[in-house]
């Protein structure tokens, strides 16, 4: 075979690798954002994951700032968890020696993290999705 016409096969398999797919990740991403209040202020810092509840259950997380968030996300029925945490005054670790380590804590309740009962369904196109947490 020409040494010419091998160069030039190579070129047409190794050419798809280097330039990649189209797109990005190749994953039909949606934009999502909202605010998210806790006790009816905007919830300092925190973290938002949404979970799809179909296909492969892949998950989307995004900082929550200032009671803001944006993430890009699957379309369809999705699990929503929301997570923040904050230094408790006057608690330290102190086992490692000569160190004292301020202690933090979970505060919002299970039911918006680890056993949420949050949901949503975001639809074709993105959506602003808000959510309005309570202590009780």
């Amino acid at each position: 075979m020409n040494k010419n016409v091998v160069c030039f096969a190579g070129l047409f398999l190794v050419l798809p690798l280097l330039v990649g797919c189209p797109g990005g990740s190749g994953l039909d991403l949606q934009p999502v954002s909202g605010t998210v209040t806790y006790d009816g202020a905007p919830l300092k810092d925190g973290r938002i994951q949404f979970r799809s509840l179909e296909g492969d259950q892949r998950s989307f997380s995004g900082p929550i700032e200032n009671g803001r968030y944006s993430v890009e996300t699957f379309t369809g029925p999705m699990q929503v968890e929301i997570r923040a945490s904050r230094i408790v005054p006057g608690l330290f670790d102190e086992s490692n020696p000569g160190e004292k380590t301020p202690i933090g804590e979970m505060y919002l309740p299970e039911k918006y993290n680890s056993l949420t009962e949050l949901t949503a369904d975001v639809p074709s196109g993105g959506e602003t999705i808000d959510f309005d947490l309570t202590s009780s």
